[in-house]
């Protein structure tokens, strides 16, 4: 048996229905449908459904409903699935350059992030993935920013890079953060996303990185309470999606799906505008929880120049990345 048909047998028992008619697609989330990334994809799933004059509907399954985004991204090349929003970087097992869009400290803001996502090289390696495991991208990808900025949260104060030595952090299963984290003095754990609350709550990881729009969706600061911002690296949402699923359709459903891409990215920019406007004093709202925007981070970035400069040396750069990287900066 193919590992397609097991997959859609796994899904079925699982009360996953297939659809029946092709028109139908499902969207793998990792969010909460409450979170604003939950949002924004109910509103693109609204807004497919009206420009489709109803022809496509978009069934959405957050929480990791369907699978870990390991096993989420498998099912989109297999064609199980169609759409999976999240970070860029799990696509990089067909292209590893692509996770160095998730480089720690080494873009200067999120515009500089932005051309460089835009820029021939890292376009060149999403095309590599379309080609060898048909995964694309739907739109702009950072039309949709992941929240306004990076955090760290812990369940015993940092106040410097120093207490970054020994921390057990959670990270998702990547060579480049398992190494720049490590370089920090971290001690890095693997643990799928949705299982880090109760890995905190255990004692498995003392400390993870977060969008901080996910802090209050994720309810991280209950078992986190100390809360850092660190800008690790610009993000965004990429709407990975199955290329074969995408030919198929009709270029009127083709222009509908990248019309509500562009309007739900609108949308969801609005709603992070909104939610950071009042984060701090939301977060600090809560007992106990403490709050430190104003983190120092010259040192983690004085740090991590060594790191990239140590990477290049032994030929774990992609080429041409520091080449792209400044070329992309504002000069």
């Amino acid at each position: 048996m193919s590992m397609m048909f097991r997959i859609a047998g796994a899904l079925m028992a699982a009360g996953l229905a297939l659809p029946a008619h092709a028109e139908t697609w499902r969207l793998s989330s990792m969010m909460t449908p409450d979170s604003f990334e939950g949002q924004t994809y109910q509103k693109f799933a609204d807004l497919v459904d009206e420009y489709s004059n109803g022809d496509l509907t978009i069934k959405i399954y957050p929480n990791e409903q369907i699978g870990s985004m390991d096993s989420v991204v498998e099912q989109l090349s297999a064609g199980v699935i169609q759409l999976a929003p999240s970070a860029v970087g799990f696509m990089s097992r067909w292209e590893p350059g692509i996770k160095f869009a998730a480089s720690p400290f080494l873009f200067d803001d999120y515009d500089h992030w932005a051309r460089f996502i835009d820029g021939d090289l890292f376009q060149g390696w999403l095309n590599e993935v379309k080609d060898e495991a048909g995964i694309s991208v739907l739109g702009d990808i950072p039309a949709m920013p992941r929240g306004s900025f990076r955090t760290l949260l812990t369940t015993k104060p940092v106040k410097t890079a120093d207490d970054f030595k020994g921390l057990k952090v959670r990270q998702y299963q990547s060579d480049l953060m398992i190494d720049a984290w490590t370089y920090l003095g971290a001690e890095v754990r693997v643990l799928p996303w949705g299982e880090v609350y109760d890995g905190i709550n255990r004692g498995i990881v003392d400390a993870v990185t977060a969008p901080a729009e996910s802090i209050e969706s994720m309810r991280f600061y209950e078992v986190a309470p100390n809360i850092i911002r660190t800008d690790e690296y610009p993000q965004a949402v990429a709407f990975m999606m199955s290329e074969k699923a995408w030919e198929k359709l009709p270029e009127a459903d083709q222009q509908a799906l990248l019309r509500a891409h562009k309007e739900a990215a609108a949308f969801g920019r609005d709603l992070l505008a909104k939610q950071s406007a009042t984060l701090k004093a939301d977060l600090e709202a809560h007992d106990g929880v403490n709050v430190n925007f104003e983190f120092d981070t010259a040192p983690l970035v004085a740090k991590m120049k060594d790191f990239y400069a140590e990477y290049d040396k032994e030929g774990k750069l992609p080429e041409g990345l520091l080449d792209a990287v400044d070329a992309a900066r504002d000069k």
